[in-house]
């Protein structure tokens, strides 16, 4: 759900940016248009990165030496 909120942000931050490149253009921009595409894009990025980060899965390479040495550890206790 992060990730695509984040990948939403980071559209509307473009947009923003591409606006206000087409107002820069016909002499007419604003910064805060600046400022309000970079805020999104940046936020979009952290919130992407961050859902990226939770979501790390463990690789299926060693799950049978996993599951025996697991199985063995609590063996012993």
């Amino acid at each position: 759900m992060a990730s695509r909120a984040g990948s939403a942000l980071i559209l509307l931050g473009l947009i923003a940016l591409t606006v206000f490149l087409v107002t820069l253009s016909a002499n007419q921009a604003d910064v805060r248009v600046l400022l309000l595409g970079a805020g999104l894009a940046a936020l979009g990025l952290l919130l992407r990165r961050r859902a990226a980060r939770l979501e790390k899965k463990e690789s299926g390479r060693f799950r049978a030496w996993r599951r025996i040495t697991r199985r063995s550890s609590k063996e012993e206790e």
